[in-house]
């Protein structure tokens, strides 16, 4: 696999077209309640009411095609594979957590491929499709409060994309610990609420506002603006876990690089974020920046033209951070 996007040398910018992509619930299996499958709109958005206070991306069916996309993009950074831990594809581990599971298609392809594990798929919003394989299935829960699975449950742990919701990381991993068997992995995958650039195109750029606009919003939510993955191995190895590598990845926001490999990835990123600069910045402009809808609307929007653009070489990490409980 092409090392471009992981090595440290500046990724350099390509302006030809890329056809290709141009164009308090419950915590068991119980029947949900009422209650936790209602929604409120708000700026031509659907929310997840159970969520409020916790979670502020939308939930609607826009927002779940981008979460698809996004388990696509996560994939095809890593070659196709659906994980990093050292699990061998036959090897079915016994009992398998997806934390944060979203629409549920990582729990859905990993437990098709490991057809002996037990899969259970955690998310605050009931998005989950109804029918599952026989051995996935999923529940409505806050994973910041106490689990109340068995210790040393877990023989693998998966946690993607809850860098907006975690509010104590040393907590949330200190759970997962605690609840991974002996000889267990966990892995972690995060894309960074960051951007970086080689040739200062970002500065003074509308992407550049929004991003600092986001992170400030996100830092008055309790959350963590900056997180790393240096940060998430540090955490990983003060609660127990051992063998804590680091997958580091850099993702171009959108079709701008030259080389052929970044130049795909950049541009599926690039249909992430047409709707996924308003999912994740919306609801943090208007409830923690004092802004309008017009506001709000106005900044994504003239950010998302500096991705159509081109112009600005930006690019952020995603890490996938692994760590073994010991014996």
């Amino acid at each position: 696999m092409s090392s471009l996007l992981a090595d440290t040398a500046a990724i350099e910018a390509d302006n030809k077209p890329f056809s290709d992509y141009e164009t308090d619930g419950a915590s068991d299996t119980q029947s949900l309640t009422s209650s936790i499958r209602e929604h409120v709109y708000e700026n031509g958005r659907r929310y997840h009411r159970k969520s409020e206070g916790k979670y502020y991306l939308p939930s609607d069916e826009t927002e779940q095609d981008r979460l698809d996309l996004a388990h696509h993009l996560f994939t095809s950074v890593r070659g196709g594979a659906l994980y990093m831990a050292l699990i061998a594809n036959d090897e079915d581990p016994a009992n398998v957590l997806d934390a944060g599971t979203g629409t549920g298609v990582w729990a859905l392809d990993f437990g098709d491929m490991h057809p002996e594990s037990q899969v259970i798929g955690v998310d605050l919003a009931p998005i989950q499709p109804t029918w599952t394989f026989p051995n996935v299935k999923f529940e409505c829960d806050d994973l910041e409060k106490t689990w109340t699975y068995k210790r040393d449950f877990f023989q693998y742990i998966h946690s993607r994309t809850l860098a907006t919701s975690i509010k104590d990381w040393p907590r949330y991993l200190a759970q997962c610990f605690r609840h991974t068997a002996p000889g267990g992995y966990i892995e972690i995958a995060e894309a960074e609420l960051k951007l970086h650039c080689d040739d200062n195109t970002l500065e003074g750029s509308a992407l550049d506002a929004y991003m600092k606009a986001f992170t400030s919003c996100l830092a008055k939510s309790g959350a963590q603006a900056d997180l790393t993955g240096e940060y998430i191995k540090l955490c990983l190895e003060e609660v127990g876990y051992t063998d804590v590598c680091i997958h580091a990845t850099r993702i171009p926001t959108g079709a701008w690089p030259k080389d052929p490999r970044a130049k795909r990835i950049g541009a599926i990123q690039h249909l992430n974020m047409q709707t996924g600069l308003e999912a994740y910045a919306l609801g943090f402009f208007m409830k923690f920046g004092g802004m309008n809808e017009d506001k709000a609307k106005k900044i994504i929007a003239d950010a998302f033209k500096d991705i159509e653009s081109r112009k600005v070489h930006a690019y952020s990490y995603q890490w996938n951070v692994v760590g073994k409980k010991p014996e």
